[in-house]
């Protein structure tokens, strides 16, 4: 990692607590701050760090080998895009979204934003591109076959985030961006309810052939099928079996 600059950092070189459960790893690079809320950002969402569970200042900054400074900058973050919440008194929490709020509030504004930048990038899409899109169909395909369920998520994210920055509309990309980390956090949460892998692919294709159309109707009603019907589809099947721990936590 090289020279550290200070006493208040060579003190983020402390050792996990014995008997205590390793979160992350330590942060490489010289953006430190960024490091570490991306590598909880990954804990956060794939579910290696379940929600309500306390994000312990000592631990976090002996694991990613930092001072408390950078560590409060990278949870202020985490903060802003609604991963972690702090509770004055109490220490910084990994948040739960209710079910309620999800299906009242964040689906409905995911499928506002998305529907907008779908139907933008529509015709702004290169062969390039949509061959691109077409390999990330492909590749949940691919995963759906052993139920790499890690596999699909990234995939799929990246298709919708490919599509939304294709869409050149600046100010709906940065308010898609501050609702993704949640979106991502909760295809980790629900994929593994759907009884069928190989259908999340179908529905991007789906969701491709749309696009092709450049119909805007057709996007629509395509995009509320794959964001609200199957959403509450899943919620359904975790409220009657409960949830399912990723593989990855």
């Amino acid at each position: 990692m090289g020279q550290r600059g200070g006493a208040s950092e060579r003190a983020g070189s402390a050792r996990t607590p014995a008997g205590t459960r390793r979160l992350v790893t330590a942060v490489t690079t010289p953006s430190r701050p960024q490091q570490a809320a991306k590598l909880l950002r990954d804990a956060i969402v794939t579910g290696r760090v379940l929600p309500g569970e306390q994000l312990k200042q000592d631990q976090l900054c002996a694991e990613l080998e930092l001072s408390p400074g950078p560590l409060r900058e990278a949870l202020r973050q985490l903060e802003s895009e609604g991963l972690v919440t702090h509770i004055p008194n109490r220490g910084v929490f990994v948040a739960h979204i209710p079910t309620e709020e999800w299906v009242d509030v964040l689906l409905p504004v995911r499928l506002l934003l998305e529907a907008h930048a779908f139907t933008k990038a529509a015709h702004r899409l290169t062969d390039e591109q949509l061959a691109e899109l077409e390999g990330l169909v492909q590749a949940m395909l691919d995963a759906a076959t052993t139920a790499d369920f890690a596999a699909i998520n990234e995939a799929d994210m990246r298709f919708h985030e490919m599509v939304v920055h294709a869409s050149g509309q600046e100010h709906t990309v940065q308010l898609w961006r501050t609702v993704s980390p949640r979106i991502r956090a909760q295809f980790y949460r629900l994929a593994p309810q759907h009884p069928r892998p190989n259908d999340i692919a179908l529905e991007h294709r789906d969701l491709l052939d749309a696009l092709r159309t450049k119909d805007p109707e057709a996007i629509h009603r395509t995009l509320e099928e794959h964001i609200i019907t199957s959403s509450k589809a899943m919620l359904e099947e975790e409220a009657r079996h409960g949830p399912v721990r990723h593989p990855t936590a």
